[in-house]
């Protein structure tokens, strides 16, 4: 299969973990379906909770997605050395 093929078949794959009552979804990685059936799995992250969902691709999962923004902590000058 080449590339573009695999781009255009593949899954996203989830780790499910639940807190307070509620299911919280964190993309882990994507998969790729195999000739016989079967998915190869290629996780950036490996879940605690071990259980996962592999699901075909929505926009909102290809477009546009960045990391959430950490907060930008100004250091007082005295532990930067700068004046």
């Amino acid at each position: 299969m080449n590339p573009t093929n695999q781009k255009k078949n593949h899954k996203v794959v989830f780790a499910l973990t639940e807190r307070d009552g509620k299911t919280h979804w964190t993309r882990v990685g994507v998969a790729w379906p195999n000739r016989d059936g079967s998915l190869t799995l290629q996780l950036d992250a490996i879940p605690v909770s071990g259980k996962l969902q592999v699901r075909e691709p929505q926009e909102r999962d290809e477009v546009g997605w960045e990391p959430r923004k950490r907060p930008n902590f100004d250091l007082p000058s005295q532990l930067t050395g700068s004046d």
